[in-house]
């Protein structure tokens, strides 16, 4: 006889829990996984716009160091100047700027100058090197007016002319490299005065506020992911330099020297057969004497050592026209020009026109003291 036991209650618990477990879960609905796509798909574009606002906020009040690096870069070494600071000592010092290319930014030690220049003129004085590399008369032009509008307030400024690049009578030179994307677009209307082409820059437009990320993508991988840089020269890359703005060169063998200057006969090239300087290459040198007398900033005018080759590359009648030509456009606002192309020996330049480090040295001493010193101790004209 077959005899049925009832399951006992901890038997019926555990079949209870095992058909809960079993039990086949309800799917969704198409319409809740729809609903579920779209939320997430909306929730994407959300951040991503954001994103792309916050970056195009970011540079365009230059938070980020990414519109123009070089020039950011610069100002936060200036700032942290003392005598360049919004409080300084009562009397202030002596504000000296240097403005220029990379002649100008390797060639002068700006804190050597301004200790020789205080114990030359019996008073402080804060000397900064502003030059970039690349800078030419538009750079000069747009970096000068920027400093003022960022509340940089200098005594007086120093002005490098590149005689190369004051043989472009059509189009600047300088819009071959300085790309349109590192000026403020309140700059564009100065530099087309000055040679820039005429052309829409898609950084200041609808792209660089919506799509700041691409717009920005060369200056943001330079500066953040350098190793993936695919560029010869870094837009967005910390440029070195000592605390007073100054980028010192090595010295270098004679064969080296050899080499360099052959390299920079090359980049040059181009720009010799026919040379001439022109009004319309001094223009941006105009524009920066013009705002140095509204700003009520004395101002000179400098050419940087070249080596007895490089000179030889200006063929005449140009060679020639470069002096006259600078000293009356100089003249005509009162500012004197310092003309130190054949102050030093080939042996102190590196490449025709950069100078070594003792070239530097040797250089920045001559500039105080017998160039420097004698206008700054004049005052005020």
């Amino acid at each position: 006889m077959l005899t049925v036991t009832a399951p006992s209650r901890l038997t019926r618990l555990r079949l209870r829990v095992v058909a809960v477990v079993r039990a086949p879960r309800a799917l969704p609905s198409r319409r809740s996984r729809r609903r579920a796509a779209v939320v997430a798909l909306a929730g994407g574009l959300v951040v991503a716009v954001a994103l792309q606002l916050a970056t195009a906020w970011a540079i365009r009040s230059e938070r980020l160091p990414l519109r123009d690096p070089l020039y950011s870069d610069k100002l936060a070494l200036l700032r942290a100047r003392p005598g360049f600071a919004p409080t300084v000592a009562d009397p202030p010092p002596l504000r000296l700027l240097f403005l220029g290319s990379s002649r100008t930014r390797d060639g002068i030690d700006a804190g050597a100058a301004g200790r020789d220049l205080a114990r030359r003129l019996a008073r402080p004085v804060e000397a900064f090197n502003f030059a970039q590399p690349g800078g030419g008369p538009v750079t000069t032009a747009v970096y000068l007016r920027r400093l003022l509008v960022d509340g940089v307030r200098p005594d007086a400024v120093v002005i490098e002319v590149h005689p190369a690049l004051i043989g472009a009578c059509e189009e600047s030179l300088e819009a071959q490299w300085v790309h349109p994307a590192r000026l403020r677009p309140e700059e564009m209307p100065l530099v087309r005065e000055l040679g820039f082409p005429d052309r829409a820059v898609e950084a200041h437009g609808p792209r660089g506020r919506w799509l700041a990320l691409s717009a920005y993508r060369l200056p943001l991988v330079d500066r953040y992911a350098p190793a993936l840089s695919v560029v010869p020269y870094p837009v967005g890359a910390r440029q070195a330099s000592d605390e007073f703005g100054h980028s010192r060169c090595r010295t270098v063998t004679d064969a080296e020297r050899a080499k360099l200057t052959e390299l920079t006969r090359k980049q040059y090239a181009d720009l010799m057969p026919g040379y001439a300087p022109c009004a319309r290459g001094l223009a941006g040198i105009r524009d920066a004497l013009e705002t140095c007398r509204r700003a009520n900033v004395r101002a000179a005018v400098l050419l940087s050592p070249e080596s007895s080759a490089f000179r030889g590359w200006y063929p005449e009648p140009g060679r020639s026209q470069i002096g006259p030509m600078v000293a009356d456009l100089a003249g005509a606002f009162g500012a004197p020009v310092f003309d130190a192309r054949a102050w030093l020996p080939d042996d102190l330049i590196g490449d025709g026109h950069h100078l070594t480090g003792p070239g530097a040295d040797a250089f920045t001493a001559r500039l105080s003291a017998h160039a420097l010193a004698p206008w700054l101790a004049k005052g005020a004209p």
